[in-house]
Parts: C-alpha cells; structure tokens; sequence
C-alpha cells in the first residue's frame, strides 16, 4: 500500500473541511479518492482535473440556475467564508461589549499575517481597508506632491487611480498626463514602452492597473516597476483584477503601493480591501483618515492609514479562513485554471462564432483572467443584457461583452456561455 505523504494529508483535511457545513452531496469515499491524487490540478484539459475542480465549484451557493462570470466585479464567496461570517455577525449581535469585542483585535492581527504571507511581505507593511478604491484614495491623497510635480496615469485606469487624481491635482497643482496602449498589443514590451516614453523628469509616481478591468489588457508590473524604480519614481498598482488571482509576490513585483479587494477574485467578505505599502515607501504618506486609536507613534501600515473608526468586524474576522481557502487550492494552480478557462473561451469564440473580435489581447503575456469580445452584429450592451434575463449568466459590459470566470467556473461552463451567445447573435 503507498504510504499518504504529509501533502496528502493536508489535502484530505482540506477536501473535509469543504465538506463540512456545505450544501455539497459528494461522498467522503469521492472525496478521499480525489484527494489521493498526487499533485493539486495544474490547469484544465485532464478529465482528473475538470472533477477536481467540480468539486471546488460546488462549495458555492450559486445554483444551477445561474452561472457567475463577473469575478472583475463581484463573487461569490464558498460556503465556510458566508458561514463564517454570519455566525460572528450573530454572536456580535448578542453581545457587543467591549469585552466581547477585544478578541477582533487579535482575528485582525492573525488577518495581517495570513495577506502579508500571501502577498509575500512583511506584516508591518500591510493594512486592511474597505475596497481597492479607498486603497487607492488612501494613496492619492496622502502622497506628499508639490506645484510643478506629474503623476504619469494609463487611461484605463479605474475611477480612483484616475479621476481622484486628477480632482487632488486641481487643489496642489501638479500635472496628471495619461498614455493609452496600443491597440492588440502583442507583447509586453509595447505595453512597457508606452510608459518609457511619456516619462520626464517631473514624473513623480506612475499609477496603473495591474490588469484593465475595461479591456482585459494585463499590463507587465515587474518590468514597469523596474522601470519607475531605475528613474526614481514612485509607483502605485492598482491589483483589483490581480489579487487573489495571479501568483503574486509584491517584493518580486517591486511595487512601491499595492491596492485590492477581498471580494473579487479572493472570493472573500465584502467590504475588505487590502493596501500594500513599501516600508521605504511609507515616510511619503500623511494618514488620509485618523479616528479613535491612531497614534503617531503606530509602526504598522494599518496603525498608521487604516483606522477607519467603527466597523463590522464579522467581515475581516472572514480573512484568514479567505486565505487558507487559497492556500490549500495553491496559488499557482489558481492562476493557471482561471488563465486557462480565459484561454478556453477564446478559442470557443473563434471556432464557433468566428465573426468574434476581441478586445482583450490573444497573446499571454497581454492578458490574464478576463475577455472581452465583440460581435459586429450585436451591441454588447444587448447581449449582456440578454444572457443574464434569457440563460441566468451573469457577466458585464465595457468595451465589449466582458466575461471573467473564477475558479468556481468550468469547461462545460465557458460551453454553456458560448452557446448562449451563437444563440443570440443567430
């Protein structure tokens, strides 16, 4: 009999863990033969791989009916996650002492640890927000600028790496310039040198998404990070399309400031977000909001720009069991299913409605977990609206029909969407 290794172990208590409390039917004997498997699934097209990740599908509560592929807005978080908080949420509701309250302090500590580990830094450079868009506020109105000044911005950037600037640079004077990409981009040199060129001497700090939640585009951190570094600029990525995703490092990335959400691809509570800051980068903040606890003498990210004042602890409290969620499923195998789901879809377009033109880049490197397609014959407006009133498939609208599975979402899934699709534009 082959002896179960450490890793296994950890699998099968993994898989269990799943079990318990969920509305999932699989038996523990289906569970303990997928868990004997030797390796965690590394990306679709193995039949052993598409079981394993019906069986991660089915630690949500979306039904049948429905199908989610709208990770760059919003998703579902498994069962233990919703549990989890609806339970603290109840026991705050029946004592909120200050007594009772005193052990959030230490779930926010152990929160701290479980993102800094996953981000790969250290726990003092890491704070807990609302959202990616206070994240990035926190950013934009605590760097320290002066008149003549220029902050260098993509074009595509979200509303709070882009439109905050430009309303903090009306009140200081400094210069905000946007690039845009080029169109179909076929490496991530071109995207690279779109920045290189527009950089001057009065650059101060270059604000980009690390992946456009518009067109799908995935710009090359490290290498734009490098970049800004070797100039001494400064650098704030916005990872609301990229955290809890892509297989990340910040200290490999070498971003200055880091900013995302728990409730997209983390696939945690709402209201969570997460801010990144450099420890050498930290002396060029002032705090944004300071309220009951601050104080200067705070050494930490969060003592220093994240008390917000009065929360709901029962969502941040969720953070920890989020992590571990990704954790025991690996980082690595994440991004290679949801890359691999994008890469699927693709080619299901042009096989099957061949008129599809895209948005988002064909080309690897250019892109990552969202596709956004045209059909010529159809606004994507209609057939947005379309697949979710007439096949319950939830997606949105931008540049195009954006769709962007998660790693509760399938083959036979990416299928069905598909022919919804051909049979819309027929």
């Amino acid at each position: 009999m082959r002896k179960t290794t450490g890793t296994e172990r950890d699998r099968r208590s993994f898989l269990r863990k799943l079990m318990a409390g969920t509305a999932a039917t699989l038996s523990l004997p289906a569970f303990d033969s997928l868990a004997e498997t030797p390796a965690m699934p590394q990306g679709p097209g193995d039949p052993a791989d598409e079981a394993y990740w019906e069986m991660v599908k089915r630690q949500f509560a979306v039904t049948d009916k429905f199908l989610m592929m709208n990770a760059a807005n919003l998703c579902p978080a498994p069962y233990m996650i919703t549990e989890s908080v609806k339970t603290t949420l109840g026991d705050l509701s029946k004592d909120v002492s200050f007594q009772f309250r005193d052990k959030f302090e230490g779930i926010r500590a152990k929160s701290l640890e479980k993102l800094a580990a996953y981000l790969g830094v250290t726990t003092d450079e890491v704070g807990i927000t609302r959202n990616t868009s206070e994240s990035n506020n926190i950013i934009v109105n605590g760097f320290d600028f002066k008149a003549g000044d220029e902050v260098l911005l993509w074009d595509q950037n979200h509303p709070s790496n882009n439109i905050a600037w430009e309303q903090r640079a009306k009140r200081l004077g400094f210069t905000v310039k946007k690039i845009s990409m080029p169109t179909a981009p076929r490496s991530s040199t071109e995207l690279t040198q779109a920045f290189e060129k527009a950089i001057t001497p009065k650059t101060k700090l270059i604000g980009f998404s690390h992946i456009s939640n518009v067109s799908g585009i995935a710009l090359p951190a490290k290498e734009l990070c490098a970049l800004a570094r070797s100039k001494h600029i400064y650098t704030l990525v916005d990872g609301a399309q990229s955290f809890g995703m892509m297989d990340l490092n910040l200290k490999d990335m070498g971003c200055d400031f880091y900013s995302g959400s728990t409730h997209k691809w983390l696939m945690g509570p709402l209201e969570n977000g997460i801010l990144y800051v450099k420890k050498e980068s930290a002396e060029k903040l002032w705090p944004l909001i300071i309220s009951a606890g601050w104080s200067e003498k705070g050494t930490s990210i969060d003592d220093r720009f994240c008390i917000l004042g009065q929360r709901n602890e029962s969502t941040p409290a969720a953070i920890p069991e989020t992590v571990e969620f990704h954790g025991m499923i690996g980082k690595q195998p994440i991004e290679e299913r949801v890359r691999g789901l994008n890469t699927y879809l693709k080619e299901q377009l042009q096989s099957r409605i061949p008129q599809s033109t895209f948005v988002t880049p064909l080309a690897r490197e250019c892109s990552a977990g969202i596709t956004v397609f045209n059909i010529p014959s159809k606004p994507s407006q209609e057939i947005f609206q379309k697949l979710y009133q007439s096949y319950g498939i939830g997606c949105a609208s931008t540049m195009g029909v954006r769709v962007s599975p998660n790693i509760y979402n399938t083959k036979a899934d990416i299928d069905r969407v598909v022919d919804a699709v051909k049979q819309i534009v027929a």
